[in-house]
């Protein structure tokens, strides 16, 4: 049983690559990411490169499940780049799957970025995908592959669509939601924040646990369960700025907490502004999917992780 997580040393790959080790212990887990050479059990690559992502799949391979990517900012201020990260290498895996007709489970990472335009407050199974950003586009398009390579049997595809996942430890990367994290992380490290967006600015959330359970759930669940569409959304509950530091004050009572301080940014104002509040999915929930209770809930799973 050879497994293969993508993006293996980032935020929800290493955790998932932990995840699946302890459930796999026979397994033979592999992670990839460009990382640093003395990152622990990671194969160090640039999956941009069509070679490296070619040679990643192989005949022995059971289980795909890719994370790599270039998120919204980045994919969008790097075209070229996004492209190559976000669609070309999620079809070189694809094609490397068909070639060695090894049919894996794939578990594929997407986005509710590939929603836009007027958007409602809370996105469900009904919302059309009419993505505004390139990653976006991307992650819709890879989609639709998932879906015909799994008709054609050349793997057995599944397709997350993620909420924003907190709490995210260490720098922010380029995703518009970085704030999320940040307004979470710093204070309870005893850090000051000035947030860029105001406090009754909202997304749909959801915990780095929840999700790393959603992806081995996802694999778990048999073929038949998914039907021709192998894409389902992820339950993400609405949580507000204000909201997440009043779940900070809460859980952290008694130690020193850095301060928050609302600064907004027009333009990173503007953005968020835009972005649905919640995500609903009942098609999640019927199939066994499991989202975050509260930001209490979420904000708990982080800390237990600091100790």
């Amino acid at each position: 049983m050879k497994i293969l997580v993508t993006g293996a040393a980032g935020f929800i790959g290493s955790a998932l690559v932990r995840a699946l080790s302890a459930r796999h212990p026979q397994a033979h887990v592999v992670g990839f990411d460009i990382v640093p050479p003395d990152a622990p059990h990671v194969i160090v690559g640039d999956i941009a490169d069509p070679q490296v992502a070619a040679s990643l799949v192989d005949r022995d391979t059971t289980h795909v499940y890719h994370l790599a990517s270039l998120v919204s900012g980045g994919a969008e201020a790097d075209f070229e780049r996004g492209t190559r990260i976000n669609l070309d290498a999620t079809r070189g895996l694809l094609e490397a799957a068909r070639r060695h007709g090894c049919a894996p489970i794939f578990v594929f990472a997407s986005s509710i970025a590939v929603y836009g335009g007027d958007l409602p407050e809370t996105i469900t199974d009904a919302t059309p995908p009419l993505p505004r950003l390139s990653y976006g586009a991307q992650k819709l398009v890879c989609e639709v592959l998932i879906n015909d390579y799994t008709r054609r049997g050349f793997i057995d595809g599944r397709a997350l669509r993620l909420p924003t996942i907190m709490v995210r430890p260490g720098a922010a990367n380029t995703a518009v939601s970085g704030w999320a994290s940040a307004i979470i992380r710093e204070p309870l490290a005893g850090r000051d924040y000035a947030c860029p967006v105001g406090p009754h600015t909202g997304m749909a959330c959801l915990s780095l646990k929840r999700t790393v359970e959603a992806f081995v759930h996802a694999a778990a669940l048999p073929t038949a369960a998914f039907g021709s569409d192998r894409t389902t959304l992820l339950t993400g509950i609405s949580v507000t700025a204000q909201e997440m530091i009043d779940a900070v004050q809460r859980a952290g009572a008694g130690r020193k907490l850095g301060v928050v301080q609302f600064k907004p940014d027009a333009r990173m104002q503007a953005i968020m502004d835009k972005v649905p509040q919640a995500t609903r999915s009942e098609r999640a929930a019927r199939l066994g999917f499991t989202s975050s209770a509260s930001i209490g809930e979420i904000v708990a799973d982080y800390m237990a992780t600091l100790k």
